[in-house]
């Protein structure tokens, strides 16, 4: 039997842990996850999904933000034989941590790698209308998204694809196959492509503050832009009120429309409830200007 480690904190972590919690040849020697966060108006802490799965089920855990030499000791001192690491992101492994594993550290990623590296691979393969994309196996180095690949499963990106559906999507198909892309990996680890790095691309993280509507853009490209927000940080704009006031609106979905017009669906004016834009749209005029 394998012992593994798993290294995870969002809640797309959980499709693969799920899966790899049943494998009978493989066992979790522990999962490492982030530390628990405050969240809310009244900073309750809170575990992550990650955290909160091990509790539920029983499973060794250990809450980190770096990867300190209590860390290192810890992980070496599990003996286990390979790690996976799903959705973690920074700390970022360092070349001491990696070779703690004598199979080294396998990392899923939902690009066809080497394009789109980072941390933000869903949304920006939507926003720049691709059709195609897959996840990735890969051998984790020291540089973020540049290891050798194991293994590459294609799969479709529809044209309703939010960042939510996108990820859903991309893990279930590597949950289902992990199984077979693991165990063939351990058979012969050494059997990797090294990625073409003068293809490589990389686009910057999502934030709140890059997350305003570019009306510069084709509707089409908003379109996409705000689908590619949902869930997080979701698309906004500004409206101006009746009076002249400016506020923040989100703008969580579109109505199906022509190229030549964009109507907003569900919508959240800052300190208001999520309402249908139909509902307040005599009350607000969205702010265009280029």
């Amino acid at each position: 039997m394998t012992k593994i480690v798993f290294f995870g904190s969002s809640s797309y972590s959980l499709l693969p842990l799920q899966t790899l919690n049943k494998l009978s040849d493989f066992q979790i020697v522990s999962v490492i996850s982030k530390t628990d966060k405050a969240f809310g108006r009244n900073k309750i802490i809170t575990p992550n999904p990650v955290a909160k799965y091990c509790s539920d089920h029983n499973l060794p855990l250990f809450q980190i933000e770096e990867f300190s030499q209590t860390t290192k000791s810890y992980l070496s001192n599990l003996h286990a034989d390979l790690a996976l690491c799903v959705a973690f992101g920074p700390p970022f492994f360092d070349q001491e941590t990696i070779d703690i594993f004598p199979q080294k550290i396998v990392n899923i990623h939902p690009s066809p790698l080497p394009k789109y590296r980072g941390a933000t691979p869903g949304p920006w393969q939507i926003i720049n209308s691709e059709t195609k994309s897959a996840v990735t196996f890969f051998q984790i180095d020291s540089l973020p998204d540049h290891g050798p690949i194991i293994s590459t499963l294609p799969f479709d990106i529809s044209e309703t694809e939010t960042s939510d559906s996108f990820y859903q999507k991309a893990f279930q198909l590597a949950s289902d196959n992990l199984s077979s892309v693991l165990n063939s990996y351990l058979k012969n680890p050494t059997k990797l492509l090294i990625q073409d790095h003068s293809q490589k691309s990389y686009f910057p993280k999502m934030t709140q503050e890059t997350a305003k509507i570019n009306w510069t853009w084709d509707l089409p490209k908003i379109s996409r832009f705000i689908r590619a927000l949902n869930p997080w940080p979701i698309a906004w704009t500004t409206v101006s009120t009746q009076q002249g006031n400016l506020l923040k609106m989100k703008i969580f979905s579109t109505s199906n429309h022509q190229k030549s017009e964009l109507i907003p669906e569900i919508v959240q004016i800052e300190g208001k409830n999520k309402t249908n834009w139909q509902e307040i749209e005599k009350y607000y005029s969205i702010v265009t200007e280029k």
